[in-house]
Order: structure tokens, then C-alpha cells, then sequence
């Protein structure tokens, strides 16, 4: 069928003071290439026509872009202060694609011809925010939506969605959970707890950062290897088993389900490479150091010591951290072995999350002789896990008015690296589902892994 587009200008209802013409990302909203972050949601059919739908969807996300200025404008690059910025000047508002397609087959599933676009890299000037409304001969109606990562995180894209849809719904605004101040300064929340001990240098890297020349600064190879993707089913009772098989036997040491799951999934993923002799490629550690990079994304928004950046920073706030753990004990597929591997995640986590180490984190991001040409930051790893578990993705704040999504995604076919996996909880039922990516080498090794074969079932593709 045949995709009509629409432009999406904010509206003028609200008054508000005009937003700066100039907002300069920060270090830690260009430490990858602009990426994009999807939100694919499914809705059961409105009683309304679907013409009433897309206006409502329309008006409210007008409204919407006027109290979230940032999202109406135009990434660009400053060469001579070595600058990233949104442009907010009349000119640089272009107006928000919103796509709307009548499909004459019915609903089966998540695909990516859903979604208002499917880049893996997204190209210079490519627009902020983009839409796609989906109406299947069934009635199902998909909502999916594509934001620019270098200007948000999923936190801060998920404010947004939120706020669109309490406006759908025709329910009142309470601006304090609203920013007002559109700054990407993480600093200003956790000022005075940078400790520098020597008073002449910043920290050196924390993990798993590094500075390097700007030639050399790029994506770990291995993300750019060929993938197997695979998507596995916890269920609650099923984690509640994980954590107890896991959790150590001294009482004086605690893990978390997220240290059970992140342990055996590191497992898994480092089983699988070695069985199959996957080569390490460049940024991976060595294979004389007997110990593996296990890089997390948290949001560190939570971690404020005045409890007060949450609905207040839209910008990138997942402060990736690292633990080193003992390669040995992620190939040993027992429980005494993972359970050390969750208890170097625990410890890492707690060192590297209290907010004086992310102080540090945003002081090193923010020193020129880092970030700043000659140099860039880069992290390295062997693998990345993201956990989506505290985001309620398909949860009544995301209801647009005819009742809340039967389903969300971030993505179906989208790439996804080996060496990646994206946690997300169901919260209905408590049920955990995770995506893991392995080069394809390490497929069968992976799929028949004693220890994820015990608690997970994996699902079709």
C-alpha cells in the first residue's frame, strides 16, 4: 500500500520562552557513531476511524515537540570547536516525518517494515525524530518511532513518548516533569564529588574507556562481524532459581537476578567464542590476560545524590562500566564458577556506580586533553550487555487513548552485534526476555549451552 507522509511542526499553544539556539553534546552522547534508538509498539484497534487516530497523533505530538524543543531541531557539526551541537534556529526546524501506511494483510509479528527507518549508521542531517503509524486489515495499529541516540538515551527518548501520549489521552501536563534547562551538563547534578587526589591531573580512564588519537578512534572490529542473533525466554520463577543456584554461599556477599542473568550470559557468550576459536580481533582483551571485558550500559540519572536529574536531563546518561572477569570462570559451566562471575559484577558495579566514581566520569569526559582533537575517548570490551528491565515499555503510560500496547519492541531485524545483548522484562508477568548476539561461528555452541538451555527456552525467530 501506499505510505503518505505528513510533516510535524511544534505547536504554539503553551507560550513558552524561546529554547537556545545552540545545544552542544556532550562525551557521553558521542561515544558511538549516531545510532538510532527504535520504539515499536502495538495496539489493539481502536473503536475510532483511523483518520480520528493519526489526528489525534498528530495534534498531540505537535504539542509534544513544542514542550521538547530539542527534538524539533538539526544535528551538526562545528569543525572549529571541534563541537557536535543540535541547531534550534528556525531554519534547523525542518519538521518531524510522520508516516502513516493502511496495510491489507493482517497482523503477524514485528517487521522492520514498520518502522520509519532502518539504518544502522544514520547519514549527516538526518532528522531528529521520526514516526510510523501502521494500521494492519486486522485493526492492529502499530506506533513505531526512531530517535537520533546521540541526542538521547531510551530513558530520555522514553519521557518524551510518555509525555506524547499522556497528551493523547487528554490528560493535564504537570510541568515539573518537564526539563527546564536542555543543557547536556551531567555535571551540574553531581557537582562537588570530583576528587582529585594529585590536583594537577584528571582520572585516568575509568573502564572501559581510553583516549587515543582521533585517526584511530573508532567501533570495536568485532561489532562489525557477521551475527548470530537469538532471543531466549526467563521466566520469573525460572530467575528466582538462577539467582539462588548463583548467589555465593558466605553470607557476607549478595548478588542481584541482574548479577545471576549478566553472569550467565557472559558465559554463554564466552563459551561459545572459544569453542569455536573465534578470533579476537582489535579491542578485545588478549588471550594471555585470562580475563574478559564485560561493558554495561546503567542509567546513572538514578544515581544523583540529590534525587533530582530524573524527568529533568534529556540527553545520553547511561554511564558504561566495566568489570574484569576471570576467563577461566566464565568457560566453567558450574554454579560455584558463575557464581564468582556474579560477584566480580556486583563489586564492579558498586565501585563503579556510586556517584562519586560517575563525577569522575563526567570530569574525564569534560577534559579537553581527552576528548578534544588530537584525541578521542573509545571504549573497549568483549562484550556489552544492556538491561532494559526497569523500563516498562508497554505500560499504560504509553497509552495513546484506546488503551495501553499488547506488545513493544526495539527492533526485530535490525543488525545487532556479536558479543551484544538487550535485556527486557515483561512486567505483567515477570518474565525476562534477552537478545544475544554471537558471531556466527559460535551459533550451535551457543544454542546448546548446558547452563542457558537449564533456565531459558528459546524462541522463534
Amino acid at each position: 500500500m501506499t505510505v503518505k507522509t505528513y510533516t510535524i511542526f511544534p505547536s504554539n499553544k503553551y507560550n513558552l520562552p524561546p529554547p537556545p539556539s545552540v545545544i552542544v553534546l556532550h562525551g557521553l552522547d558521542l561515544m558511538n557513531p549516531p545510532s538510532q534508538i527504535q520504539n515499536r509498539r502495538f495496539f489493539h484497534p481502536s473503536t475510532r476511524p483511523f483518520s480520528e487516530v493519526i489526528e489525534k497523533l498528530t495534534s498531540s505530538l505537535a504539542e509534544a515537540l513544542e514542550l521538547y524543543p530539542p527534538v524539533t531541531g538539526t544535528v551538526r557539526t562545528n569543525e572549529g570547536k571541534d563541537e557536535i551541537y543540535i541547531a534550534l534556529d528556525p531554519a534547523n526546524i525542518q519538521g518531524t516525518p510522520f508516516l502513516v501506511e493502511t496495510k491489507d494483510t493482517p497482523f503477524v509479528g514485528d517487521t522492520d517494515d514498520v518502522s520509519p527507518r532502518n539504518d544502522q549508521i544514520l547519514l549527516p542531517l538526518a532528522k531528529i525524530l521520526m514516526v510510523k503509524v501502521t494500521q494492519f486489515s486486522c485493526g492492529t495499529i502499530a506506533v513505531a518511532s526512531s530517535i537520533n541516540h546521540e541526542v538521547t538515551d531510551l530513558r530520555g527518548f522514553l519521557d518524551f513518548l510518555e509525555l506524547w501520549a499522556q497528551i493523547a489521552r487528554g490528560e493535564p501536563i504537570d510541568f515539573k516533569d518537564i526539563p527546564n534547562d536542555w543543557s547536556h551538563n551531567p555535571g551540574q547534578y553531581f557537582s562537588g564529588l570530583f576528587k582529585n587526589s594529585t590536583g594537577k591531573t584528571l582520572p585516568s580512564p575509568p573502564p572501559p574507556l581510553k583516549v587515543v588519537p582521533a585517526q584511530e578512534a573508532g567501533i570495536c572490529p568485532f561489532f562489525f562481524q557477521p551475527s548470530f542473533v537469538s532471543r531466549w525466554r526467563f521466566t520469573k520463577n525460572t530467575l528466582e532459581q538462577l539467582k539462588s543456584d548463583f548467589s555465593p554461599t558466605s553470607g557476607d556477599l549478595w548478588i542481584s537476578t541482574g548479577d545471576a542473568l549478566s553472569s550467565l550470559i557472559s558465559g554463554v557468550i564466552t563459551r561459545a567464542r572459544e569453542k569455536t576459536i573465534v578470533e579476537r580481533l582489535e579491542g578485545r582483551s588478549s588471550s594471555e590476560s585470562q580475563i574478559e571485558q564485560v561493558a554495561m550500559a546503567a542509567n546513572g540519572r538514578e544515581r544523583a545524590p540529590q534525587g533530582n536529574m530524573s524527568k529533568q536531563y534529556f540527553g545520553n546518561f547511561n554511564t558504561l562500566w566495566s568489570a574484569a572477569v576471570s576467563r577461566p570462570d566464565l568457560l566453567s559451566p558450574t554454579f560455584e564458577a558463575a557464581s564468582r562471575v556474579a560477584v566480580a559484577i556486583r563489586t564492579a558495579l558498586n565501585v563503579q556506580l556510586s556517584a562519586e566514581a560517575i563525577a569522575n566520569k563526567i570530569a574525564f569526559f569534560e577534559d579537553p586533553k581527552n576528548s578534544k582533537l588530537p584525541n578521542r575517548i573509545v571504549w573497549v570490551a568483549d562484550m556489552v550487555l544492556t538491561s532494559w528491565c526497569q523500563f516498562d515499555l508497554k505500560g499504560p503510560k504509553l497509552d495513546f487513548g484506546w488503551g495501553k500496547p499488547f506488545a513493544a519492541t526495539a527492533g526485530n531485524g535490525a543488525y545487532f552485534p556479536p558479543g551484544y545483548s538487550v535485556m527486557i522484562q515483561e512486567k505483567d508477568t515477570g518474565d525476562i526476555y534477552v537478545v544475544l548476539g554471537v558471531e556466527t561461528a559460535g551459533a550451535e555452541e551457543l544454542k546448546a549451552d548446558q547452563l542457558l538451555n537449564k533456565y531459558a527456552t528459546m524462541l522463534p525467530a
